[in-house]
């Protein structure tokens, strides 16, 4: 083969090797950080739960009326359980468990793949979601941004608030975004709502009075609570913060802390006064299931890591080589070539004297 020729073929091999790159950095790395089909995750928490007494509440004994903190587990599973083209549909199941009862609840939400935020339903389906367009609901993305540029979803309360960016920290060997979601918004799920009283004697909230925060102390005069009907309808708040610590490669929830409570509501005189709290949930991650979704970030972050730098890098190292190598074959001394005399042209050589 002609150093002509194999220069040819060794860019050309460089060509491909560039495109192969590029196809690898920019279209397969990319499909890699789009919610898996087979998305199917399950995290184990544990913390305690109070709830009202109703009891306690109705004999007067407002002090004891939210009984001490009970052990709980919970387990939260979420999955994907279709995908149309850029839209997933999720399963979102939390199960609490309270000795040998278990309190699941089940949320659907449809999700842009790529950004993880809500979005409408795939119109090809009769899926009904939770209305989180625009907002995250289950899950960051990959590389998720620092700031303070993203929303959350409540299913408790269908609210949708800011998440608040805090720093950076250390989890289970790896590098997490930390971020802080509060929410203060009327409770509005009806699984939530159904087994709430809906108004409590008149009496009762009275003798609640004495063990209210000053606000609602200054509301609740004898001539405000005279006005009020009796019984006295109840609206709810749900009050709750949630703090997730979020791989910064992969947007995997290694740590969460999630603190609920609903509060028993009157309106008085026009302005929604907190009465008492009906539950409190309190939840944290568990080591062994931090440990493993440690683990999962770990594994899916050397794959994006071979995808996004590693074999892009690889292929274009050895396609510059290549290149070099084709264009000094290319820039050589041609072999030298007989004249048509029998001489030997392009050579020096000594004459005879």
């Amino acid at each position: 083969m002609s150093a002509r020729r194999s220069s040819l073929v060794l860019i050309t091999v460089a060509v491909v090797l560039v495109a192969v790159a590029a196809v690898v950095r920019f279209v397969v790395a990319p499909n890699a950080t789009r919610l898996p089909e087979d998305t199917d995750q399950t995290v184990h928490y544990a913390g305690e739960t109070a709830m009202l007494d109703s009891e306690a509440l109705r004999s007067g004994d407002t002090a004891d009326a939210l009984g001490p903190g009970i052990p709980v587990t919970a387990d939260r599973r979420v999955r994907v359980t279709s995908v149309h083209g850029d839209t997933a549909v999720l399963e979102d199941v939390m199960t609490v468990r309270i000795g040998e009862q278990s309190l699941p609840s089940a949320k659907t939400y449809a999700v842009d793949r790529e950004s993880r935020e809500g979005t409408a339903p795939p119109a090809s389906t009769s899926t009904s979601a939770e209305p989180s367009r625009g907002a995250l609901n289950s899950a960051f993305p990959p590389d998720a941004a620092r700031d303070d540029s993203y929303t959350y979803y409540d299913a408790t309360t269908r609210s949708i608030v800011p998440v608040r960016y805090t720093g950076s920290a250390e989890r289970e060997g790896r590098t997490v975004n930390v971020y802080e979601i509060g929410i203060d918004a009327p409770v509005k799920d009806p699984a939530v709502l159904e087994p709430l009283p809906e108004a409590l004697p008149k009496k009762l909230v009275a003798g609640l009075v004495p063990a209210l925060d000053a606000t609602a102390r200054d509301r609740l005069t004898p001539e405000a609570l005279a006005a009020l009907p009796d019984p006295v309808p109840l609206t709810y708040q749900g009050v709750s913060t949630l703090v997730a610590h979020i791989d910064r490669q992969t947007g995997i929830a290694i740590d969460q802390k999630v603190n609920r409570e609903i509060v028993a509501t009157a309106t008085v005189a026009g302005e929604p006064t907190p009465l008492v709290p009906v539950s409190t949930l309190t939840l944290d991650v568990t080591p062994e299931s931090s440990k493993d979704l440690g683990d999962t970030a770990a594994s899916a972050g050397l794959l994006l890591t071979v995808l996004t730098d590693a074999t892009p890098l690889a292929l274009s190292v050895v396609a510059a080589v290549l290149l070099a190598v084709a264009l000094l074959r290319m820039r050589g001394k041609r072999p030298d070539t007989p004249a048509r005399d029998g001489t030997v042209t392009g050579a020096s050589s000594a004459q005879p004297s």
